[in-house]
């Protein structure tokens, strides 16, 4: 298993660890959920709860695929991938100096049209729907030739590495939402047993849902904008 794998494994596994955890210390539930699969024998629970964070921890994957990413897609980024508008003077996501550096090596070395790359290089065209729709497309194809490039290469590992840490916090927003959300439902479903420590503790899950949505975020940048630095 090379480094990424082992990381992008571990971006998984521990989300998961933490998730179970959480359930029943900032979650609604009792401690004694997972008591009722357990054997007893400390080898095979010990692999068995690292076997079912690491399923839980897939399941979070794929659900912040589908929601956080989209969140900070709205938030963040005018609902586009980052890459998508990266390159796209007008969203000003990258310094004019950096700017005219990728599209020159994009025109010259990648031999993307010219006409696509003033359509980048223009500010005006996010003012026109069907330029716009254009220039994120031109922008995202650069970003994945450059991609596949350094994929194998040791150039682009860190950036690489970037892109990991931004799964990595996108799960554990994902993690802190549904505890937010099971809190919530717990409050509403119980109203009379609500305490302060209660209504205390989905508050903060919510604000861990925003700090590591604003971590994802500047993670997915980092991974982008180190993708480009590093192979133009």
């Amino acid at each position: 298993m090379d480094k990424f794998s082992y990381y992008d494994t571990l971006s998984n596994l521990i989300p998961g660890i933490i998730f179970l955890w959480a359930l029943s210390v900032l979650g609604p539930f009792s401690t004694n959920g997972l008591s009722l699969i357990l054997t007893g024998n400390a080898i095979v629970d010990s692999i068995l709860l690292l076997a079912i964070a690491y399923l839980t921890g897939h399941l979070l994957q794929f659900l912040s695929k589908s929601s956080i990413e989209i969140i900070i897609k709205r938030l963040f980024w005018n609902g586009y991938f980052f890459s998508e508008i990266f390159l796209v003077a007008g969203f000003k996501k990258c310094n004019e100096t950096e700017l005219n550096r990728y599209l020159t090596f994009a025109e010259n070395e990648l031999k993307i049209e010219k006409e696509s790359i003033n359509l980048l290089r223009d500010p005006a065209t996010i003012s026109h729907e069907a330029k716009r729709k254009v220039a994120t497309g031109v922008s995202q194809t650069i970003y994945r030739i450059i991609d596949a490039r350094s994929s194998d290469t040791s150039k682009g590992q860190k950036a690489q590495l970037q892109n990991i840490f931004h799964s990595f916090f996108r799960n554990f927003a994902m993690v802190f939402l549904i505890l937010g959300i099971l809190d919530l439902l717990s409050l509403f479903h119980h109203p009379i047993d609500i305490t302060l420590k209660m209504m205390g503790i989905a508050i903060l899950n919510f604000l861990l849902t925003g700090i590591f949505l604003y971590q994802a975020k500047q993670r997915g940048e980092y991974y982008i904008k180190g993708l480009f630095w590093s192979n133009t």
